[in-house]
């Protein structure tokens, strides 16, 4: 007979119980092929997704909700130049006081 039970993981649902485990309530991000495994391991998680058309942006709103909240903000880009563009984002926090 085969458990019902899976008890193996991938790395994003081991990501997102990190977040969870952190405490993070929010994830800006853009959603694209590149990150289906994140996505679908957020369908199940008490983390909201909140969409974006573009890294700057969803950086942009991580450093702002954190700035405004003192929680941490997550960005989570796709893959390639992307990443680079949300990372341009991650100084931001530090120099203006912000988780």
């Amino acid at each position: 007979m085969v458990n019902e039970h899976r008890l193996t993981c991938n790395g994003a649902e081991l990501f997102i119980r990190a977040l969870e485990n952190e405490g993070v309530e929010y994830i800006f991000a853009v959603p694209g092929e590149e990150n289906l495994a994140f996505l679908e391991a957020l369908r199940t998680s008490s983390i909201k997704l909140v969409l974006n058309r573009h890294e700057q942006g969803a950086g942009f709103m991580a450093a702002t909700y954190g700035r405004l909240t003192g929680r941490v903000g997550v960005c989570y880009p796709r893959w390639g130049p992307e990443r680079r563009i949300c990372l341009l984002r991650a100084p931001m926090p530090s120099s203006a006081l912000c988780p």
